[in-house]
């Protein structure tokens, strides 16, 4: 009478709950079995991942680390590049946002070269 009825019943004839439920009804040591078992493969690369990264290091060290420098001060540089540029950009919209003197005359726009 204290035993239960669903899902975690030992003792039923057939599946009763939803799809992909079957490991509820296995024993605790198959399921952590099951679940090791699907962990392997990530572990061994992750372990692959960090001897390449260790190899590397020991060898191309120096060399590297001044290509990904290069790299990096690449796109800062373009990065300051276009933060200027919107800038200026800004700049020039609120100039014309703000209202002119009295007797100020409009700024002649550069005309462009076709």
């Amino acid at each position: 009478m204290g035993e239960k009825q669903g899902h975690h019943s030992r003792h039923h004839d057939g599946p009763s709950g939803p799809p992909d439920s079957d490991f509820l009804d296995l024993e605790i040591s198959k399921v952590l079995e099951s679940r090791a078992e699907e962990l392997v493969r990530p572990a061994v690369d992750e372990l692959l991942r960090e001897a390449i990264v260790e190899r590397l290091r020991e060898r191309m060290g120096p060399r590297l680390r001044e290509l990904g420098r290069a790299a990096a001060d690449q796109v800062a540089d373009d990065v300051e590049a276009n933060l200027e540029i919107e800038a200026r950009i800004a700049a020039r919209r609120e100039a014309r946002r703000a209202p002119r003197k009295a007797g100020e005359v409009k700024p002649e726009r550069p005309r462009r070269r076709r």
